[in-house]
């Protein structure tokens, strides 16, 4: 509990009774739940929660159980679930909409619920050690229980150096597991049981005849989700950019609550006129008479004050924009906020738009697939439309429809940068989605829950509750439902946003083609702290050269970062210091709560210079989206 403190605010509670144990740090942040203890118990029930999320379906809940909605007004979401779980055992799980981790002590059946949601935006972390279960919200929690020597997880970090997640919930903590998205755990004295209680239809279809009836649909679950995600104990804020994603958030939020006036917090910068989107913030400001807080941050580079950066123990830090977020968040503790909306994840939502081509050639519209494939070559010419794949993805779906022609998969190659030791830890085996989604896993992966979960130590260290409505299930499942046309069409990419939210989003944002680029902050830091990247990459005994080849790393850091340049390779010299970093932070935190300290079971020291280096394998391009800039958000 004390290594989970800055998660409660509102105080903590604990229970202890036989061979259980569960606590509940509280943060109060929608009005139900405010005075709520927890670990909670309801009268007649032999159930006992502690639950860290929100449910957003609760009208629809309250009629499917029977209970009154004025009674609702006071029935917190974990009460709720208790009563859901009453009625339904580990079944209601997939009746929730929201986010959320919990654990249910289910005293009838002497057995402990474990639960998470369906895309994973709130956490569980577990390890089983012979007959005792050990639970929390974050893996360092559970890394040191008891006492125990917290080890270094070799497969998971290869993992960490190679962009990827790993399948099966190994951490950065040997022994230490996640439980994933939409997984239900029960344990009982016969051992743990595990599996999937959801993922999206892949037969389901969604087929409007005009653009206009995709745009109302989607604008009708848009508003929902904003809606839901505005029921809070303060007022609501907007972390508020130029993009599309979080414009149209806040311009959805400020229509809400008019004539009350929306804060937004958004970066701003006067030296650095590329990465500057005031134009676009003030065109919401004005239309919508935002407060709007604009925070200069031309000297909040990557690697500025090195030393002084917040420490998350639970993984090394993965935004080298942490300062934008820290001066954001502890702005919007200033001004008594508790929820901060954002625009993240839009990208991931719409990153199907890739099969646009393939979508128009599979409805027979061929003349319009002949003029948006000229268009295309006319907006980025030949070269790049035939990186961007689209005429693989046509390829593999006609491969796909063979039968067995899922198996035809060329494996892929270890990313270049990594040594022959991580590369054989990386995973093979195959996610448990249906592979119908196998092209769309930006939107349901780890990676994207990871990118989400990451951020609650920093918020909750603020006091702040971030809610992402681009994150909605019953958004995902529509657009997952989509012909990808209504994703890339005209030219332009979130076509269903910009005719959804036409006469809502100012106009100069709604047809805006390209995002603004961060990548002068970032060779900023690069240029005056570079004697931070030198230091770290001359000591070829450090942890990270087991998995990062040092003579990779010689030749690649220095190169300048541009567009043409920005990939996944560019973000590994970031990854060696932030891991050095964090091995340093967590071996120092857990000797000073007076935990053995930190090791690897395999990671030999003395041995780090005499290891092979292995030749570099040919990486493979991805053009996909800038690697910063989607930090930055």
């Amino acid at each position: 509990m004390d290594r989970l403190s800055h998660r409660g605010p509102d105080g903590r509670d604990a229970f202890v009774s036989g061979h259980a144990a569960l606590g509940h740090w509280h943060f109060w942040t929608v009005p139900e739940d405010v005075g709520e203890r927890q670990p909670l118990q309801l009268s007649g029930m032999p159930f006992r929660i502690v639950f860290d999320g929100r449910l957003d379906n609760r009208p629809e809940l309250f009629a499917h159980l029977g209970l009154d909605p004025e009674q609702g007004k006071h029935i917190s979401d974990a009460a709720l679930v208790l009563h859901a779980y009453a009625r339904w055992g580990e079944h209601c799980f997939e009746r929730f909409v929201g986010e959320f981790g919990l654990a249910i002590l289910d005293e009838q059946k002497d057995r402990l619920v474990c639960a998470r949601d369906q895309l994973g935006d709130r956490t569980l972390f577990y390890a089983l050690r012979g007959a005792r279960l050990v639970a929390a919200s974050e893996p360092w929690a559970v890394a040191g229980a008891d006492g125990l020597k917290p080890e270094i997880n070799e497969r998971a970090v290869a993992h960490y150096f190679a962009l990827k997640a790993t399948e099966d919930g190994q951490t950065l903590f040997e022994g230490v597991f996640e439980l994933l998205p939409a997984h239900v755990m029960i344990v009982n004295a016969s051992g743990e049981r595990k599996w999937r209680y959801w993922q999206p239809d892949p037969a389901k279809k969604i087929r409007y005849k005009t653009d206009e009836e995709y745009a109302e649909h989607f604008r009708a679950l848009l508003e929902e989700s904003v809606r839901c995600r505005m029921r809070a104990t303060t007022p609501v804020g907007v972390l508020m950019s130029g993009g599309l994603d979080s414009t149209s958030v806040a311009s959805l939020a400020a229509r809400m609550i008019a004539p009350q006036q929306l804060t937004t917090i958004s970066y701003v910068f006067d030296e650095l006129a590329d990465c500057d989107e005031r134009v676009y913030i003030n065109s919401v400001k004005e239309k919508y008479n935002l407060r709007s807080i604009q925070i200069p941050c031309d000297d909040a580079w990557p690697l500025k004050d090195w030393e002084d950066w917040p420490r998350n123990p639970n993984q090394p830090e993965g935004n080298p924009y942490r300062l934008l977020k820290e001066r954001a968040y502890r702005r919007a503790n200033q001004e008594g906020l508790r929820v901060l909306l954002t625009g993240a994840f839009g990208d991931e939502l719409y990153s199907g738009e890739a099969d646009w081509l393939s979508a128009l050639l599979e409805e027979k519209r061929f003349r319009e697939a002949g003029r948006e494939l000229k268009r295309h070559f006319r907006y980025a010419g030949l070269g790049r439309t035939l990186e961007a794949g689209y005429v693989r993805r046509i390829a593999r779906r006609l491969v796909n429809k063979i039968p067995g022609g899922r198996r035809f998969r060329r494996k892929g190659q270890a990313p270049a940068w990594l040594t022959s030791r991580a590369a054989g830890y990386l995973s093979g085996a195959a996610p448990d989605l249906d592979p119908a989604f196998e092209l769309k896993r930006n939107i349901l992966g780890r990676e994207a829950a990871n990118s989400c979960t990451e951020e609650i130590f920093n918020a909750s260290r603020h006091a702040l509750d971030l809610r992402h409505p681009y994150r909605d299930r019953r958004l995902v499942e529509f657009v997952l439902a989509l012909p990808a046309h209504q994703l890339y069409n005209r030219g332009y990419y979130k076509y269903i946003l910009r005719v959804a939210l036409r006469s809502i989003l100012p106009e100069n944002i709604r047809v805006r083609q390209q995002p603004t680029p961060l990548l002068s902050l970032f060779r900023r830091g690069i240029e005056r702290e570079k004697h931070i990247l030198q230091a770290r990459f001359k000591d070829h005994g450090a942890v990270w050269c087991h998995f990062v080849s040092a003579d990779w790393l010689d030749d690649h850091w220095n190169i300048p970062v541009t567009p043409e340049t920005d990939g996944p390779d560019a973000l590994v010299p970031w990854l060696c210091v932030s891991f050095a970093a964090w091995h340093q932070a967590i071996t120092s935190l857990f000797m000073e709560s007076r935990c053995p300290p930190i090791e690897s079971k395999h990671l030999e020291p003395k041995r780090l210079l005499e290891m092979e280096r292995p030749d570099a394998v040919n990486r493979t391009a991805n053009p996909g989206l800038s690697y910063w800039e989607t930090c930055a958000r």
